[in-house]
């Protein structure tokens, strides 16, 4: 099966109005499509990567360099860690890592540098990854610990307020607020939809023994990102006790696109949601306010807070200096090996001590360096593919 026909198979069944835009989004740039297209990543790093790798570990199925971010935890701090659990199970580390490197190539390339600054990018990455695990201490990152454009970033993010974000994302109808279906961030919502929505998260409301909000003022379907475009996704506009409104994501959660690869044994989760809220629980230091996973049936989803102070790292803040880049690559590399260390020995992964040995051996990160190196000529031959098919009108229902 070809790159192509992989993708549309792959794409099958979701919404046709924003699986269009989807794809439109596709054809926008080469870091974009490959964002999209990790199981096209996965199949090719299942069949060409033979390097034995006895690690366990939690990782988020998708690490790149954009799926690094900012969140509002429940201790109401900022802080910037892994933030996309969708594709999360137990993996060998180097396939959690794979995927990374390959980003920093296909970044560097976005980012006009040369060939010796991106292979010094990748071997920082690794290093700080690998002296991570050799310490044996997780670490986490907010604005108090944070250095460089990373604190710059982050001190800019506390500035922005809920209130801001509630006041640009609704309008004002009959005095009441209302989502606002004019900012291309949200689609209005078929009645039906809507009621389904409403039943199914006041049904789990009432179930929490904190509740978060009295009641829902407005539901819409939310587009945002590339990847997830065509699921089901929507934004509730929420008004808690106080009296305060809250605006709340709710994802569809689907298998991981790693499952058809991994022969690991993983946990019988009782849904995908569980599986991304729980893997994401014992990665992350502190959680995103809010997050929970919810059952509706056969379906099941994720919810969290939709925060002001979210925001991935992306190109446009760069300041250009390459000494501020390595060092914002080998903080996510620490985060990483964090990640790897707090879940550790949890159902089957790696104890500290393994994870240690692990990053003593040399062979895999040569043999990793040497595979990531040489495929974005791949991601190229592919995202050619996909706009000439595109133009073509191969995607079109």
């Amino acid at each position: 099966m070809t790159a192509i026909e992989q993708i549309k198979q792959y794409n099958a069944g979701r919404n046709a109005l924003l699986l269009a835009h989807k794809y439109e989004r596709m054809t926008g740039d080469l870091y974009r499509f490959f964002r999209a297209t990790g199981h096209l990543f996965y199949n090719d790093f299942a069949q060409h990567f033979s390097t034995v790798d006895t690690s366990r570990v939690w990782g988020c199925g998708d690490l790149h360099l954009q799926n690094f971010g900012t969140y509002k935890a429940e201790n109401r701090l900022v802080y910037f860690d892994l933030n996309d659990f969708d594709e999360a199970m137990q993996v060998p580390a180097t396939w959690e890592l794979s995927r990374m490197l390959v980003s920093i190539h296909l970044a560097a390339e976005e980012l006009d540098l040369e060939e010796a600054e991106c292979n010094l990018l990748v071997k920082s990455f690794l290093n700080s990854y690998t002296q991570t695990l050799l310490s044996g201490k997780p670490i986490d990152i907010e604005r108090r610990t944070a250095t460089g454009m990373l604190q710059a970033f982050m001190e800019k993010l506390e500035k922005r307020r809920r209130k801001d974000l509630i006041k640009e994302r609704t309008v004002k109808v009959d005095g009441e607020r209302k989502l606002n279906v004019d900012n291309e961030k949200v689609v209005s919502i078929l009645p039906e939809q809507k009621t389904m929505v409403e039943q199914m998260v006041m049904e789990w409301q009432q179930q929490h023994p904190n509740p978060f909000f009295k009641r829902i003022c407005d539901v819409g379907i939310r587009v945002t990102g590339t990847a997830s475009l065509g699921l089901e996704r929507y934004v509730l506009l929420v008004e808690s006790p106080n009296e305060k409104l809250y605006l709340l994501d709710l994802k569809e959660a689907r298998h991981s696109i790693l499952s058809p690869h991994i022969q690991l044994p993983q946990p019988l989760w009782e849904t995908e949601a569980q599986r991304i809220a729980e893997i994401q629980k014992r990665v992350n230091n502190v959680l995103p306010t809010l997050l929970n996973p919810i059952a509706n049936g056969t379906k099941s989803y994720i919810l969290k807070e939709l925060q002001p102070e979210q925001d991935k790292f992306d190109f446009e803040y760069w300041d250009g200096e390459m000494e501020s880049l390595e060092n914002l690559i080998r903080t996510m590399a620490m985060l990483t090996a964090s990640g790897h260390l707090r879940s550790a020995g949890r159902q089957g992964s790696s104890i500290a001590d393994e994870l240690i040995a692990f990053a003593q051996e040399t062979q895999w990160q040569q043999d990793l360096i040497f595979y990531c190196k040489a495929y974005p000529t791949k991601v190229h031959q592919d995202y050619f593919d996909f706009c000439e098919a595109y133009e073509e009108g191969f995607f079109e229902e």
